[in-house]
């Protein structure tokens, strides 16, 4: 459990200033158990951070993700080969690394589904101001999520660092991605951007895929780290070769790693680096020399070299092997920008993968979105912690939205900060209580399952027909089984010090605990944390509006709708007007075989 506690804020806060709480914990409610206990404590500068147990960690669970698992990879492969990575940025003059890393992710998977080209050049800026100002004043609190945000505290956003659960819990809600020219990286007339751009998006995120980790870290009480260490060689090798089929099938993914402020020259001596062959590897963990206080700096992995010799490094690591890594320090920097990071590097941190809706980009706000109206209360994600208790159903929330306009319920988005977790959902209409959810008519519901902790969106089996005015609620319960027991997440945010605000309006959310359900408003706080709005975003499109990829025309996507669409391609049936109408599901102007090959992709949990 503490694990979990532990990766979080390793990359919580990239190249800071300033010395932020312990957010994004986890723990759990029932402090009379002797297997999840928890206690609050004080860090040497007075910020108070969750100690967690570290004894509860999600058993594996099976999910279809044999499209993935077949997949023969090469011993060497690099995304630049193939124009399926933008080009070197430099964040230069700020520590905003993690920004460019997640924009570069988002970038990559763009051009490899085909949705973009290489020239695609996506706003850093503009996620990194909007991240730290945040609050909304739209009548609507569904829109925009409301006043939520992650809070400055008078510090500029381009000095505070950040953090991967920030960029996707700020980019899902809407706030960007924005195309470049809108917001770009430059500071001629200062950092600040105007309030008008807050809402602009060019192109959508759509899930956040967080990777399994190759290093294992201890902290003391102040939360440096005094200890790491590679993971059981098992593991790592099933890590490395998850992160490379990431990579090899959807593009770039971010991660993080330790470097001292003398990498950032153009000849680096750094004694983790090798100059001559641009690589580097941390070993504190042998040399038992540095002050390494976590991971410090994000960075983009594009592809590996399985070959790269141990001796390439200016101290050998276990094995050969490397990660090709695309920096932000500018071209001039290591390999024209680039260099490689060792598989076994002893900092190597939180490997992200950030995936954009399916949807051909366009840069002048013109995009035909996958999902074109978005319902929504939380604007933090979960916020500063997850609150988890025993039992499979301990814990449900729900929110309550009311439809704008006659419009097609089409899909949800949930978060988990736990591993292999099950989401089950069930959408309610004709509602008759505005406390219990479920007193109406259950209109939909479904069940997912996940092997990473991320962000996830669902698509609904069938969609929901909604009215104009119509009150419909969301209810989800997420649970995962550590050692043999169930445990229920509460999936709400939460609020714990005054890095993060919320704000939370009466008759939106609901959340049910010991046997009923109850309203969430502003004052409700479980073991210190002031509880909001429950983490379930609904997707719909206006009503009318085509299915793409239903071919068959049964209001679901299927392997039936891809078969028919691989025989038109072959010649072996015709398509009517209303077929070919809806057959073109990547919206790039024709119908091939990639529009049966995406539908495979959606139907297999991978889109």
């Amino acid at each position: 459990m503490r694990k979990h506690f532990l990766k979080v804020m390793l990359c919580a806060i990239l190249s800071t200033m300033i010395a932020l709480s312990a957010s994004f914990a986890a723990f759990a409610t029932e402090t009379n158990c002797p297997d999840i206990l928890f206690e609050v404590k004080t860090d040497e500068n007075g910020f108070q951070y969750i100690k967690e147990n570290e004894n509860v960690k999600a058993d594996k669970i099976k999910v279809n993700d044999n499209l993935i698992k077949s997949i023969s990879l090469p011993s060497e492969y690099n995304l630049a080969d193939y124009n399926q990575v933008t080009g070197i940025k430099n964040q230069n003059p700020y520590g905003t690394c993690w920004a460019f890393s997640a924009i570069s992710s988002i970038e990559s998977t763009l051009i490899k589904s085909g949705n973009a080209d290489s020239s695609v050049d996506l706003s850093e800026k503009h996620l990194i101001w909007f991240n730290y100002n945040g609050a909304d004043n739209s009548t609507d609190k569904s829109l925009y999520a409301g006043n939520d945000s992650y809070n400055s505290l008078g510090y500029s956003p381009f000095l505070l660092g950040g953090s991967m659960y920030m960029a996707a819990s700020t980019l899902l809600r809407r706030y960007g991605v924005a195309d470049e020219s809108k917001a770009p990286y430059e500071f001629s007339n200062g950092t600040e951007l105007d309030s008008s751009l807050k809402n602009t998006s060019d192109i959508y995120l759509k899930n956040v895929t967080f990777l399994p980790e190759t290093v294992s870290f201890t902290t003391d009480s102040s939360g440096n780290v005094t200890n790491q260490e590679l993971l059981d060689s098992n593991t790592v090798a099933a890590s490395i070769k998850e992160i490379k089929e990431n990579i090899y099938t959807k593009g770039a993914v971010a991660a993080s790693y330790y470097c001292s402020d003398s990498m950032t020259g153009n000849n680096s001596n750094d004694k983790y680096w090798d100059n001559t062959y641009k690589s580097y590897y941390f070993n504190a963990k042998l040399s038992g020399e540095d002050n390494f206080n976590a991971p410090n700096h994000g960075v983009t992995l594009v592809g590996w070299d399985d070959s790269f010799s141990k001796n390439n490094f200016a101290t050998a690591p276990p094995k050969d092997g490397a990660w090709i890594v695309k920096n932000n320090w500018g071209s001039n920097w290591g390999n024209k920008g680039y260099f490689y990071l060792s598989y076994y590097d002893l900092s190597f941190n939180e490997p992200v993968v950030f995936e954009a809706e399916n949807a051909k980009y366009k840069s002048d706000g013109t995009t035909k979105h996958e999902y074109k109206n978005i319902y929504q209360y939380d604007g933090i994600g979960f916020g500063d912690a997850q609150i988890y208790d025993y039992g499979k159903d301990t814990y449900k929330s729900a929110n309550f939205f009311t439809a704008r306009g006659n419009e097609n319920l089409e899909a949800i988005s949930v978060s988990s900060l736990y591993d292999n977790c099950t989401i089950n959902y069930e959408v309610y209409k004709n509602l008759t209580s505005d406390v219990n959810p479920t007193l109406g008519t259950l209109a939909a519901k479904g069940s997912k399952s996940f092997v990473n902790k991320g962000y996830y969106t669902i698509q609904l089996d069938t969609p929901v027909e909604l009215s104009e005015g119509e009150k419909y609620s969301v209810v989800i319960n997420i649970y995962f089984t550590s050692g043999g027991k169930d445990y229920s997440i509460l999936a709400c945010e939460t609020q714990y010090g005054y890095y993060t605000s919320i704000e939370v309006n009466e008759n939106q959310s609901s959340y049910y605990s010991n046997g009923k359900w109850q309203k969430i408003d502003s004052s409700l706080t479980i073991l210190g944390c002031k509880i909001g709005n429950a983490t379930v975003k609904t997707y719909t499109n206006d009503a009318g509006q085509p299915l793409y990829g239903d071919v068959n025309k049964d209001g679901v996507l299927s392997v039936a709708d891809s078969t028919l669409i691989q025989k038109y391609c072959a010649e072996f049936v015709t398509f009517t007007d209303e077929q070919i109408a809806v057959a073109d599901i990547n919206r790039n102007g024709k119908i091939d075989i990639g529009d049966a090959t995406t539908i495979q992709r959606i139907v297999a949990g991978l889109l």
